[in-house]
């Protein structure tokens, strides 16, 4: 017999050394964020969400490529699914939890990362997941603000109070984020194509989606079309990211 090849020493290593410090490192830098929120004490309880949500967005975006295996990467999300659904963050910061749809999204943004991972992890570069967190990150939080400081034109019968304004927001940062990671993942492809339509189809369901709910809609909307495009296109060109 012989002993494991380098590959095998190289997988063991990303199994129970790599990724497992991946995920202590989530741990740690979803606290940090919330040491953050705790002691910035000016601020809104709407500012106090947005870091968060933005905060936690971007380090999805930076471990996502770094993690080796699904089950590893999985464990972050599905670990902040139960403790923000629980009372256990919401004692602790209550000011997150003001409403029932802000107290919904505490864990719909984790589930949201997970699902996203079931269903695009083995796509090439993970370039779906990291196109639909971008959106959610970015384009989400940016909707919200134009559409609650410049919103004039209101959705009728849907949008559950949300604007027109606030949709081109959405869209314009959703392009810019969804074209960058398609630039850089298939440089062969028409980035503009991925931009548009994965904008749009962002722009959509945030649009029509009950309040918390988009935490959801949006990575999975974004990383389907990102992924149906590029299916398309036949995976042409298509790099990893880490």
């Amino acid at each position: 017999m012989t002993g494991p090849g380098p590959a095998d020493k190289v997988d063991l290593v990303r199994t129970w050394i790599h990724d497992p410090l991946l995920v202590l490192a989530s741990f740690g830098a979803v606290a940090a964020i919330l040491g953050v929120a705790r002691v910035s004490r000016g601020w809104s309880a709407d500012t106090r969400r947005k870091w968060l949500h933005v905060s936690v967005g971007a380090w999805v975006l930076f471990v996502t490529p770094r993690f080796a295996h699904l089950a590893w990467a999985l464990v972050p999300p599905v670990v902040f699914i139960a403790v923000n659904a629980s009372r256990l963050l919401r004692g602790s910061f209550p000011e997150l939890a003001g409403t029932p749809s802000a107290s919904r999204g505490l864990w719909t943004f984790p589930l949201g990362i997970a699902l996203a991972y079931l269903f695009f992890w083995h796509d090439a570069g993970r370039a779906p997941i990291l196109a639909g967190v971008a959106a959610l990150t970015f384009a989400d939080p940016a909707a919200a603000l134009v559409g609650r400081r410049f919103g004039q034109r209101r959705y009728r019968g849907f949008g559950f109070g949300r604007s027109v304004e606030g949709s081109i927001a959405f869209f314009v940062v959703a392009a810019l984020a969804c074209g960058w990671t398609a630039s850089h993942a298939a440089p062969a492809l028409p980035f503009l194509r991925f931009a548009i339509g994965c904008a749009a189809a962002g722009a959509a369901v945030e649009a029509v989606t009950p309040p918390g709910w988009d935490n959801v809609t949006i990575p999975i909307a974004v990383g389907g079309v990102f992924h149906l495009l590029g299916s398309s296109r036949g995976g042409v060109g298509l790099q990893g990211l880490g």
